[in-house]
């Protein structure tokens, strides 16, 4: 068994034997702050600061060992020792003025983050997240000017099958088909047989990245998908089969279903702007009311 060193209200002591129940319930509560509080235990002083259990609880690391969790608390005391050591000696070392600019800017820190907390909660109890389709497209209209495409953007079907594969014609002949009992049978084939079987009916990517998984490269992007909706390439280990659903080249209007989180994310930030705006504006009105503040002239 181990010997730690406790700190209690200042005073260092020796304990033998400190079972791993007294270690949690150290950290099963700690504070700093001026004065001492009446209600919570001090473990440590420095002046007139005190360090508290409940702080060491906030920041504890569960899942430790008893050993462990006896090192974490000696090193965290040691730690906050030496924090409050160092503030002491900075205080006696810098200049009033700087002392004074530094305090303002931390009670101004502290300030805007009660505000911001405050702003954040009312926000998730009380402002409405709901964006429905219409709104975006609405959206989109007013601002199409602002979605042009960067880059060219497909829907297609990429496959990836082992040279050693059977059947690989079947296959050719089905990603091909619109049929959908062919696609059936290309989907279970893949699944037996194929390293990768995406298909992006559904969603826009970028045609980038669908030609970072063939062996080829294309100079021109526009022309090569103008003329080419499928793709049939091999290395020596595998066969690829691109079938491109739809395509769009860059610097034409994006889809409104490619940026709608986009859009979406935009409506949400405008929301956020005007809630808070608003209740700025009301928290205003109602301390002038109540008269609960003056302006001196």
């Amino acid at each position: 068994m181990k010997y730690i060193r406790v700190i209690r209200a200042g005073h260092i002591v020796l304990k033998e034997f400190i079972p791993v129940i007294l270690v949690i319930y150290l950290l099963a509560s700690c504070h700093r702050g001026g004065v001492q509080s009446t209600d919570k235990t001090p473990v440590a002083r420095v002046g007139t600061h005190y360090l508290y259990k409940e702080e060491i609880t906030e920041n504890f690391v569960s899942g430790l060992s008893r050993e462990d969790s006896a090192k974490f608390v000696k090193n965290y005391i040691d730690r906050w020792i030496r924090e409050q050591l160092l503030a002491q000696k900075a205080r006696l070392y810098l200049p009033g003025g700087q002392i004074e600019k530094i305090e303002k800017q931390v009670e101004e820190t502290r300030r805007n983050l009660m505000v911001h907390q405050y702003e954040q909660d009312l926000i998730l109890q009380k402002m409405d997240t709901i964006v429905d389709d219409t709104l975006i497209e609405n959206f989109y209209n007013e601002h199409k000017d602002l979605y042009a495409l960067q880059y060219n953007i497909v829907k297609a079907l990429y496959i990836k099958i082992p040279l050693s594969a059977p059947d690989i014609s079947k296959a050719r002949r089905w990603y091909r088909s619109n049929r959908d009992q062919d696609y059936n049978r290309l989907e279970n084939y893949c699944y037996q047989y194929a390293v990768k079987f995406d298909d992006f009916k559904d969603r826009w990517i970028r045609f980038d990245f669908l030609l970072h998984e063939l062996p080829f490269t294309v100079s021109n992007q526009e022309r090569y998908l103008r003329y080419n909706p499928y793709i049939e390439v091999k290395d020596s280990a595998y066969q690829y089969f691109v079938r491109i659903r739809e395509y769009r080249l860059r610097g034409t209007d994006a889809p409104v279903e490619y940026v709608e989180n986009t859009i979406k994310q935009v409506i949400l930030n405008e929301r956020k702007i005007r809630f808070i705006r608003e209740l700025e504006n009301n928290i205003y009105s109602e301390a002038l009311n109540r008269k609960e503040f003056e302006i001196f002239k």
